[in-house]
């Protein structure tokens, strides 16, 4: 079968089509873990919200991940703060990543059945799954996505349109790096698919691969400058530990590929002892050392590669020692390479079909479907995850805020009591209990969990505001005052602490202060509506009825979620109408 253009289009647009499909039963499912901090409550990416916060904002201090916020935000504009959105967005960005490593497969010599067959166990592994189907793992879809593109335009630079071409990888490298750190190996990835994969000599691919590398140059740079020791904060093992831990997890990983048996949102992954470690690493050397060998023959050359550039693409997770020593969508760049072995078998068969490509989308399309099913459901997720690794806290922690949610609230006590039994300081246990204890007015209970938190946590500025309404309700609006002055020194412009602050001012007769802080928390977070309420009542007290009319209609315009609140703000308004003899806008 030739490689007929219309007949490869079609068959890619098909496999397109299924993959998205494929995704779609986890399209409504709610936010889950990061998702709730770093979208739900995260006002950066709230609708409205100003595009320079969200490029500044940072999740964690040795963080600096501007495009990815921003599609977030982008996401929030466009379809507002509903889940399904984020997700369609991320299946979507997907499917563009299994089109451009398509193009890049079906480079001479490649052929399109055989590119169709690297590309179809790209976009349907269930290994895929964590990056595609959570919200969170779409910085490495927008890493690889830029990382692939830049890549295809460099290797397509020759003639008059080099240098618009190299101007383009050049960009696209920016982007990616600005998506996730990871993309700092793909100028040596390109390097390696311009003299393996295609064969040329490798001298005048150096030229390319250097405008590449030049936004890798200033990232580390300015990430150097700009985070000092920050970045190894996140360490938290030894990097001759973590080069042991990563040696079984590799292992793992491979055996994930052709067997995908046991995936779970947090595996069961521990530093091995120096033995299992060090025959691990062996292990790893020895598929590595095969793959170089074999990539100097022209028959395997291309399946060889694929294992190089897999291997190369978790280069950073061996050297950085991660919170998470394993973590499923840490695949997906190396995938991309998996996707280039099998193109290379594929291609290997005399005849040009694309049967191959047709038995993976049978064997991976329903695999994807379960694991799509699976995230659809957080009790589903986590309770998998908490069956597969219970010595593990994070799975009873999310089992845990998901019980809460449903107003088990036993249950949900019963979880994060569990959790902190196997780790005492784990910030995210103490905070979920006690929020849940502030919530029932256990008060002593709460500040005392809280209080753990933030000894754990310092800069848990959820935490701090959470003790603080627990300080307030107990009448110690000293202490309440100090907590939420040190959660802005944190945030500046966290609404929940302006508001609450604010609370404090107005209740230690200090109200103009407090209509400062109400009107930069409204500021702060155009979805936020609870400031213009307590904003309202603490003008109609200091007699500006004009004022706190405006502001009872900035609360029903941005909404709430209970119609009790909305009912008294309501009566106000037409009671401050009534009293200024004004009419309600469009009436």
């Amino acid at each position: 079968m030739n490689d007929h253009p219309l007949r490869s289009r079609l068959a890619l647009g098909s496999l397109l089509v299924v993959s998205f499909l494929c995704c779609l039963p986890a399209a409504d499912a709610p936010f889950t873990y990061d998702e709730h901090a770093g979208i739900e409550e995260n006002r950066v990416v709230h609708t409205g919200s100003a595009l320079g916060e969200a490029l500044a904002y940072r999740y964690s201090p040795d963080q600096a991940r501007p495009l990815f916020f921003a599609s977030l935000l982008m996401d929030a504009d466009l379809w507002g703060m509903q889940p399904r959105g984020f997700r369609l967005t991320g299946f979507l960005l997907h499917l563009v990543c299994g089109a451009l490593l398509y193009l890049l497969l079906k480079r001479p010599p490649g052929t399109a059945p055989a590119a169709l067959a690297g590309t179809a166990l790209f976009l349907l592994h269930p290994l895929q799954s964590e990056s595609v189907l959570y919200i969170w793992g779409r910085s490495e879809i927008l890493s690889t996505l830029f990382g692939l593109g830049a890549m295809l335009l460099a290797l397509q630079a020759e003639g008059a349109r080099r240098g618009l071409l190299w101007a383009g990888a050049f960009a696209c490298m920016a982007l990616g790096l600005a998506s996730k750190e990871e993309a700092v190996i793909v100028p040596i990835i390109f390097i390696m698919w311009w003299g393996l994969v295609e064969g040329r000599p490798v001298r005048p691919g150096l030229a390319p691969a250097a405008v590449m590398a030049i936004p890798v140059a200033v990232f580390l740079a300015a990430r150097a400058i700009g985070l000092g020791n920050i970045g190894r904060q996140v360490y938290v093992r030894s990097v001759a530990d973590n080069i042991l831990g990563q040696g079984l997890v590799t292992l793992r990983m491979i055996r994930l590929l052709f067997l995908p048996f046991g995936q779970s949102v947090d595996h069961a992954a521990r530093v091995p002892g120096p033995i299992v470690g060090g025959l691990a690493f062996a292990a790893c050397a020895a598929i590595v050392g095969g793959a170089a060998y074999f990539a100097g023959r022209a028959a395997s050359s291309r399946v060889a590669a694929g294992v190089l550039i897999a291997a190369l693409a978790t280069v950073l997770y061996w050297l950085v020692p991660l919170p998470d020593l394993m973590c499923e969508r840490r695949a997906y760049l190396p995938l991309a390479g998996g996707a280039l072995a099998v193109s290379g078998l594929v291609q290997r068969l005399r005849r040009r079909v694309y049967l191959p490509a047709a038995l993976l989308v049978v064997l991976l399309a329903p695999a994807m479907v379960a694991r799509a099913y699976v995230w659809s459901d957080p009790r589903r997720l986590w309770g998998e995850a908490a069956r597969l690794a219970p010595e593990n806290v994070r799975p009873l922690i999310n089992l845990g805020v998901v019980a809460a949610e449903k107003g088990e609230r036993d249950k949900a006590l019963d979880l994060f009591t569990r959790a902190i039994r196997l780790e005492p300081r784990n910030a995210e246990a103490l905070f979920n209990r006690g929020k849940l204890h502030l919530d029932a007015g256990e008060h002593d209970q709460a500040i005392a969990d809280l209080q753990g938190a933030i000894v754990a946590a310092p800069g848990m500025v959820r935490a701090r505001i959470n003790l603080a309404i627990a300080r307030i309700d107990v009448r110690d609006l000293d202490a309440a005052e100090a907590e939420l002055r040190a959660a802005l020194v944190i945030e500046p412009r966290n609404p929940r602490a302006l508001t609450n602050l604010g609370e404090v001012l107005r209740a230690t007769n200090r109200a103009p202060e407090a209509v400062i802080l109400y009107r930069q928390a409204l500021d702060a977070d155009p979805t936020y509506s609870h400031a213009a309420a307590r904003l309202g009542v603490t003008l109609e007290n200091l007699g500006d009825r004009q004022g706190a009319l405006a502001a009872y209609r900035v609360f029903l315009a941005r909404g709430t979620t209970s119609p009790t609140d909305r009912d008294a703000v309501l009566k106000k308004v037409q009671s401050l109408e009534k009293a200024l003899g004004q009419a309600a806008p469009g009436r």
